[in-house]
């Protein structure tokens, strides 16, 4: 029966990959996978049949050292699809001061169905959420005509998202340089919005400092002219108008957001948009290098090379944790 199911799962992994090189071609990344798997299953499957055949041939530390690699290597693997399935339909965020799209290959002569679908998710998040900014992260790979964020910029400006919203992070190659550089590039962009919160405060103060100077010199002036009335006006925002030194309308100084005081530094609102697959890695590796809050929004995946990208997450998540990216 094991040698069976062995022989099963080889034939299938021979016949997805076939399926992935008629639908996606021979490029599609890390295809190697499915042959591998193939052989590895008919081998074994093969040594299951020697094995019953021949076992006062065989010691006995080699089957179990085998059945016990086997049953481990399953473990981890259930394991990984149950976290990578933990995070594929996330609830989306209320609300978030930036969206960070990953990018995604870009062809010559037009953009990836994973980057589509990326970018078609992003555009109805931010159509639903008109306050929030988005971080295109993505660089140039040696066989893109550009780099993904700025492909990514043009198909949102042409989709109707303001280029104002916008930031590009073109310098990344892989999911921690996106969250690497993305955080650099928002924490760049929050120090520019301080600097000219702060320059505001300070003209407001320069404001309000010159028009009671101004209040004084006509006070003065009134009583040098031998008025009985003090000069009383009341501050109200709004238009500064022309008024005389008998006008009795209050004096106004223009408003500002919040002209007072800085942007608060509480925490900001920040959300990752990849491929379902890929979310689970993208937060854990955002968390790991410095967001304090990180929500995710989900992309839908291609359904035919779904399990292919499943079970090449797993080995991304491995190496990306061995390597302490995550």
């Amino acid at each position: 029966m094991l040698s069976v199911t062995l022989g099963v799962l080889a034939v299938f992994c021979l016949a997805y990959f076939g399926v992935i090189i008629v639908y996606s071609g021979i490029q599609t990344s890390m295809i190697w996978i499915w042959p591998v798997m193939a052989f590895v299953f008919l081998l074994l499957s093969r040594g299951v049949v020697f094995y019953r055949r021949h076992k006062r041939l065989i010691p006995l530390w080699m089957p179990v050292s085998v059945t016990t690699l086997l049953i481990a290597g399953a473990v981890i693997f259930a394991v990984l699809q149950m976290l990578i399935f933990s995070s594929l339909a996330p609830k989306e965020p209320a609300y978030l001061d930036y969206l960070i799209v990953l990018g995604a290959k870009v062809r010559e002569d037009d953009i990836s169905l994973t980057l589509k679908q990326r970018l078609d998710r992003a555009i109805r998040f931010l159509e639903e959420h008109p306050e929030t900014k988005v971080v295109l992260s993505g660089g140039q790979g040696a066989d893109e005509p550009t780099t993904e964020a700025m492909a990514m910029a043009e198909y949102l400006r042409y989709n109707g998202i303001e280029p104002e919203r916008m930031l590009l992070e073109t310098n990344s190659s892989n999911t921690t340089e996106n969250m690497i550089c993305s955080k650099a590039l928002i924490d760049d962009q929050r120090q520019k919005e301080k600097e000219a919160a702060r320059a505001r405060r300070n003209r407001i103060r320069r404001q309000r400092m010159e028009l009671d100077r101004f209040l004084m010199d006509m006070e003065k002036f009134r009583e040098d002219q031998g008025a009985g009335d003090v000069l009383e006006r009341p501050i109200v925002p709004g238009p500064v108008p022309s008024a005389g030194p008998g006008s009795r309308e209050p004096i106004r100084i223009p408003p500002s957001q919040k002209e007072t005081e800085l942007l608060p530094d509480k925490p900001l609102q920040i959300g990752v948009l990849t491929s379902n697959y890929h979310l689970y890695r993208a937060m854990q590796i955002g968390k790991k290098n410095g967001f304090a809050s990180l929500s995710g929004v989900s992309a839908s995946s291609d359904p035919v090379l779904f399990v292919h990208f499943c079970v090449r997450e797993s080995l991304a998540i491995l190496k990306d944790k061995f390597m302490g990216n995550m």
